[in-house]
């Protein structure tokens, strides 16, 4: 049931890719890859095994949004890509993911400090600004915190 939702979620994003005039949104060496999953028989590899890949194509697009949003001046464009990783981030918890938002301590293995400073292991942390997501025990995005 999971993987179905992550599956339509995806579909949603490469339609959208293919409607808009953000092209730069989805990169097209992601599309391809997501792509040729969604169209390969699935028969072959257990349905946690397709979910935990597609879990970290997921993890690796919301990667590449911050990397953009980063580079980009318009604070429209930004929004529309924290936007677009926020429900990314949502859909792989509401897939079977574990979020990371509780911890009390900072883990540089768990969480990234907004603004990027360097800071030692178990700093308390004030907030949390973006939901982190693990998956069987494997970090996929950091939850961003601040210190």
């Amino acid at each position: 049931m999971k993987i179905k939702s992550c599956i339509r979620f995806v579909e949603g994003l490469l339609k959208l890719r293919k409607s808009s005039d953000l092209e730069n949104v989805i990169p097209v060496s992601h599309h391809e890859e997501i792509t040729a999953k969604l169209q390969a028989p699935t028969t072959c590899v257990s349905s946690a095994d397709s979910f935990d890949k597609l879990a970290e194509q997921v993890a690796s697009l919301v990667k590449h949004y911050d990397a953009m949003a980063t580079k980009m001046s318009d604070d429209n464009m930004k929004a529309l890509l924290a936007d677009m990783s926020s429900h990314l981030i949502n859909s792989l918890i509401l897939g079977g993911c574990e979020p990371i938002a509780d911890d009390i301590e900072f883990n540089i293995n768990r969480h990234m400090p907004v603004p990027f400073i360097i800071v030692e292991q178990g700093t308390p942390i004030q907030s949390v600004t973006r939901i982190g997501v693990a998956n069987h025990g494997k970090v996929l995005i950091p939850a961003l915190v601040k210190l």
